[in-house]
């Protein structure tokens, strides 16, 4: 897979209309020159989305370039922030092309909406926060203390990640939003936020944080999960219903060990044949149709004509279901959770000798 990314260079000590020009005359197009908002912080260069290429590489080092021949530096309050693509290239667009594209139009068009597949499953999401936090010693290490339980760039806890779920689960486990090492507050925009990098204008400290962070979505996609076909195990609720209402009281007979016959519910309840049929299918609806299941009266024992009432409904406590979707493997499956899983040698020993570096 390819996957884009975005990224955020803030920096002081040059205004923002230097820095725009200089990258107009150096004929850079694509960057946006803002106001970060952080005391001590001039600009905020934010360069258009791009994906891991040579062309890509080349771009990013002309940026850095053209602010380090204006003056523009780097103080402890400067971060790096890299955003993640929450879903990969579509198969048949090429990154030079993409990048190319998202150069010439800053803004972001349907086209680049159709340039990317499949948003990333929860499952997926889940994994990378989770590895990032549970290792999050280790990549504090990777950067000065400047950046380490930083205000704007807090760090997560691998346990409230684990307890989540969903998209939205994994949005409210980052405690402290924006502010976060790792959050999802862009993921409507298309992206995941790394915020934990020092700031940097050094060209190849910022394709190694990018790569870095891309190689921990692949480990995850291509090592630790499924695709494939699932069984999913579905619990049903003890009382989606009032307790004390007639459905409430007709589902927990027919949630109770074998089920509950009509005749039984209509002398629990007081209501009609027809009113019972009538609650089963509300029960269907807010349990689902593979939760309910019908015992005709011949199943029962009763012979044809003896009276639909002895009709028995049982709403099955849990149930399977085949499907297809994102799962993680096994631990005995599934790859290295490492942070380290999959570098290659040469990235590897470019982190480790930046760790010894910063002891």
């Amino acid at each position: 897979m390819t996957y884009s990314f975005g990224i955020e260079i803030e920096t002081y000590g040059v205004p923002i209309h230097t820095i725009q020009r200089a990258l107009t005359d150096a004929d850079i197009r694509g960057c946006q020159v803002k106001p970060d908002g952080t005391p001590s912080v001039d600009a905020e260069i934010v360069l258009p989305v791009l994906a891991p290429c040579a062309f890509a590489w080349e771009y990013i080092g002309g940026v850095c370039n053209v602010l380090a021949g204006v003056g523009c530096r780097i103080n402890s309050k400067c971060g790096l922030h890299v955003h993640i693509g929450n879903a990969p290239l579509a198969d048949d667009t090429h990154p030079v092309r993409f990048c190319g594209d998202s150069i010439l139009h800053t803004h972001r068009t349907s086209n680049y909406f159709t340039q990317h597949g499949d948003t990333f499953d929860a499952v997926i999401v889940k994994d990378v926060l989770w590895r990032y936090a549970r290792m999050q010693g280790v990549i504090n290490g990777m950067f000065p203390s400047s950046r380490t339980n930083n205000r704007y760039c807090m760090p997560n806890s691998d346990t409230r990640i684990a307890n989540a779920n969903t998209i939205t689960e994994l949005t409210s486990a980052m405690s402290n939003g924006k502010f976060s090492a790792v959050n999802l507050q862009t993921w409507n925009n298309g992206t995941i936020e790394f915020r934990q990098h020092s700031g940097t204008i050094e060209a190849d400290k910022i394709i190694k944080w990018t790569e870095f962070l891309v190689n921990l979505f692949e480990w995850t996609i291509t090592q630790r999960i499924d695709t494939g076909s699932r069984t999913i195990v579905h619990d049903t609720p003890d009382a989606p219903f009032r307790r004390g209402a007639r459905v409430g009281v007709q589902y927990a007979m027919m949630r109770n060990d074998a089920g509950a016959t009509t005749r039984d519910i209509m002398d629990a309840t007081g209501c009609s044949e027809a009113r019972v049929r009538a609650a089963v299918s509300e029960i269907r609806n807010r349990v689902g149709d593979a939760a309910v299941v019908t015992h005709t009266q011949q199943a029962n024992g009763a012979r044809y004509g003896d009276g639909t009432d002895l009709t028995r409904y049982e709403v099955l406590a849990s149930y399977e279901e085949q499907g297809n979707g994102v799962s993680l493997l096994p631990d005995h499956r599934a790859g290295n959770p490492s942070i380290w899983a999959g570098l290659d040698d040469a990235l590897y020993e470019t982190w480790q000798d930046r760790i010894s570096a910063l002891l």
